[in-house]
């Protein structure tokens, strides 16, 4: 039968090309050694390096690798960029997204893409930008993949060239800061190399300095918190070759060890508080005209273990430090609250008064302490050299050296060091102290911090 004339005019239409996009791949099963070439676009002579990372970096975790083999100080937005026309793809930071700085259509989150889904085999290329109002450009190729090698490590193998100062205007900037400065005739010339520093040299690299930051960088893979703790977070914007003894206090924290007594350090870390809202009690204390504790309370809680040591005997609360903390604290944790003259529980206060588990999950989600964001951050850097068991003059250089990594500084814009720097976590401190968390408590006379004290603050890290 002659086909109708409906059907003459039907065709087969091929099908649509199936694009393989990068961010579609599954990535690899095993983890091999990745060795990568990362070059800055457009500058001249080049400046490069070769190193050697893990397979199954996701690419929020290659960036601060990035920024130590080449040199940056990670202090501006970056993106990526995978695969070839018309399968690439842009992925960006999360802060990017959630600040609406990307594109709708390339919320591609960096987060959540694989090194190993975007670099597949040998020659494959990685584009890599950073601070887009200089414009670094820097591109990626996958030059080798190695199997069989025990434990993957992040490696500097070679490179050529320092890497441009940050803010230096991009490379047509650098290039003209690199002819102002090789011309002591210039106008420029002096400002230039105060800018820049004397220990810049456009030709200098040295991958042995690079390596000992990239150790920074293994540790917290290996021995570092959660990635979506508030300390890794806080690590992310510590640079390592700024905070080397931080990074070292991480493989001597075990903040990855979940072994540990928690029932002896529930029990002690809330001796303490636990005892002071049984004594408040459902009908609370009269307080003074003043607002403090009264005598007889203050006389109690003097009995209580590390405040017998407190020199004085007066029964007055600002006579006694321990005292007056216990005060403070039960209400800066909202246990507590002032109510027409009198102390009483709050409605937390009153359920934790008798469980030192539900007090301990409190606490974990209080610490660190402070009002202001440096005093919190000084009070993760205390908790750290606590986990790892740091000496008290340990405690000091790495608070110092964690703000000062972290950006801190003083009024006249000087870094501030010493017993000053570890004192902006007063708030942490004392409560550490305290509860006998730390060694150099009230009233204590073994110096040496207990273990409870290191397993609170592993795990305060870890949340």
């Amino acid at each position: 039968m002659a086909a109708s004339g409906s059907r003459r005019h039907l065709s087969v239409v091929p099908d649509q090309p199936v694009i393989d996009r990068p961010s579609q791949r599954s990535g690899r099963l095993d983890v091999v050694s990745y060795h990568l070439r990362i070059e800055l676009d457009d500058v001249s002579p080049t400046i490069w390096r070769q190193f050697v990372v893990p397979s199954n970096l996701r690419l929020n975790q290659l960036h601060p690798v990035l920024q130590t083999v080449m040199g940056w100080y990670d202090s501006h937005l970056h993106a990526w960029v995978g695969g070839e026309p018309p399968a690439s793809e842009r992925y960006e930071m999360q802060e990017s997204i959630d600040e609406g700085f990307a594109d709708e259509d390339d919320e591609l989150c960096e987060d959540d893409i694989r090194l190993d889904q975007v670099l597949v085999q040998p020659g494959d290329q990685l584009s890599y930008a950073y601070d887009f109002g200089d414009g670094w450009d820097h591109t990626i190729v996958l030059e080798q993949i190695r199997a069989g090698d025990p434990e993957p490590k992040t490696q500097c193998l070679a490179g050529a060239r320092a890497c441009p100062p940050e803010n230096s205007g991009g490379p047509g900037g650098y290039a003209n800061l690199l002819r102002v400065l090789a011309d002591p005739s210039h106008p420029e010339h002096h400002d230039a190399s105060e800018w820049v520093g004397s220990g810049f040299s456009p030709e200098s690299f040295d991958p042995a300095v690079v390596n000992a930051s990239l150790g920074g960088h293994e540790a917290v893979r290996a021995h570092g918190p959660v990635s979506d703790s508030a300390f890794a977070e806080l690590l992310r914007h510590m640079p390592p070759r700024a905070a080397p003894q931080v990074y070292s206090m991480l493989e001597r924290a075990h903040l990855t060890q979940r072994s540990g007594d928690y029932l002896v350090a529930q029990e002690a870390v809330t001796l303490h508080l636990r005892w002071f809202l049984q004594r408040i009690g459902p009908d609370g204390i009269t307080l003074t005209k003043a607002g403090h504790l009264p005598p007889a309370v203050v006389a109690e809680a003097r009995e209580l273990p590390g405040f017998d040591g407190w020199p004085s005997t007066n029964n007055r609360e600002n006579d006694q430090r321990p005292v007056h903390l216990l005060h403070m604290y039960t209400k800066t944790l909202g246990l507590a609250r002032k109510y027409k003259g009198k102390l009483v529980q709050t409605k937390l206060g009153a359920e934790f008064s008798g469980s030192s588990r539900g007090m301990w999950s409190h606490l974990l989600n209080r610490l660190p302490l402070g009002a202001d964001r440096v005093e919190r951050e000084a009070g993760y850097l205390v908790l750290l050299a606590l986990a790892a068991g740091a000496s008290p003059e340990e405690r000091q250089t790495v608070v110092a050296e964690g703000l000062a990594a972290l950006g801190w500084r003083a009024s006249d814009k000087t870094v501030v060091e010493g017993l000053e720097a570890y004192w902006i976590a007063r708030p942490t401190i004392e409560f550490l102290m305290l509860t006998g968390a730390i060694g150099e408590g009230y009233g204590v006379h073994d110096t040496r911090d207990p273990e409870w004290g290191r397993l609170l603050a592993r795990m305060v890290l870890s949340m």
